[in-house]
């Protein structure tokens, strides 16, 4: 599987999140709280990020932040690492405490970044651990709720969009908005939440890492759809052949479709073979394989396919 996707550039709104190795607990007390929370005020003074949200949950946490210097990596190594070697000292412990790389989206912030504070308020109520978002403590709704502020979470920036805290609490109430749990609910996150065109343009700003290369290029794909559309276009058929098989045919746009769907674009195979009405999720597995055995014979299927 591809690792997560890293874009990077000054300026950069993000939603990221971890969660604990093998679902277990990574706030076990108040005091891992407060000291999570310590780390990450730390975090923004010393590398002059902008944090909007947070939320601690028992099993994970989530952030909306900006990185002005374009720095997210360095700056959740840090917040990951130090937070992980002050529970190991406290618990008499070793190992990895996170299940791996934290999860980052980059986000839209003209269209979702309200959303996105909403969102992280909700998340204990959505999990049932409060009534409230006002009931539950480790999240950063209160310091909105306080006419006097930390200096290192902007709730200035945030409140300015509504007419007081009273307003502001409203919009939390209202509950979130059924595109962006929808989005939430998949089993795969897309690496950047946003339309078409913020995607192209935020391709271009990125200074791009050499993690993964194939997965810094796979962002253009928002659906499946898209993806036929691509395969489509390239191989010189219609959207529709390269979307609907004959039983006892071999379809190669479709094939190459169920391929990058899966290998390039990270869906996963019930969405697949939902999509292309295959008997099985086994069925997109065989696709898959016999594509990559055709890809490593024909090198312009190969070219093709390594540009997207």
């Amino acid at each position: 599987m591809a690792r997560p996707l890293r874009i990077e550039y000054p300026g950069a709104y993000y939603h990221v999140m971890n969660r604990g190795l093998e679902r277990r607990r990574t706030f076990l007390a108040d005091d891992h709280h407060e000291q999570f929370k310590a780390l990450l005020a730390d975090a923004s003074r010393r590398w002059q990020i902008v944090v909007y949200a947070y939320c601690c949950m028992p099993t994970h946490y989530h952030l909306v932040l900006k990185t002005p210097q374009g720095n997210l990596s360095r700056v959740m190594r840090h917040l990951g690492g130090v937070y992980t070697q002050w529970f190991n000292r406290t618990h008499r412990r070793d190992g990895p405490l996170f299940r791996g790389r934290y999860k980052a989206i980059l986000v839209d912030a003209d269209r979702y970044l309200l959303e996105l504070v909403r969102y992280v308020h909700l998340n204990p109520v959505a999990a049932r651990l409060a009534e409230t978002p006002r009931d539950y403590p480790w999240t950063s709704y209160l310091l909105y709720m306080e006419p006097l502020t930390v200096d290192w979470l902007s709730c200035e920036e945030i409140l300015s969009h509504f007419e007081g805290r009273t307003e502001f609490e409203q919009f939390v109430a209202e509950g979130n908005r059924r595109s962006l749990q929808a989005f939430f609910n998949r089993r795969r996150w897309s690496p950047i939440l946003g339309d078409e065109a913020f995607v192209k343009t935020a391709l271009k700003l990125a200074s791009r890492s050499n993690e993964h290369p194939r997965a810094h290029r796979s962002a253009q794909f928002r659906s499946i759809a898209s993806v036929v559309r691509c395969i489509a276009e390239k191989t010189g058929t219609s959207p529709a052949a390269a979307a609907w098989g004959q039983r006892g045919k071999r379809n190669l746009p479709r094939n190459l479709a169920v391929y990058v769907a899966s290998r390039i674009a990270g869906f996963s195979h019930p969405e697949i073979r939902r999509h292309f009405h295959l008997g099985s999720n086994s069925a997109v597995s065989q696709i898959c394989w016999r594509t990559k055995t055709i890809l490593q014979e024909k090198q312009t299927l190969r070219k093709l396919v390594d540009r997207l």
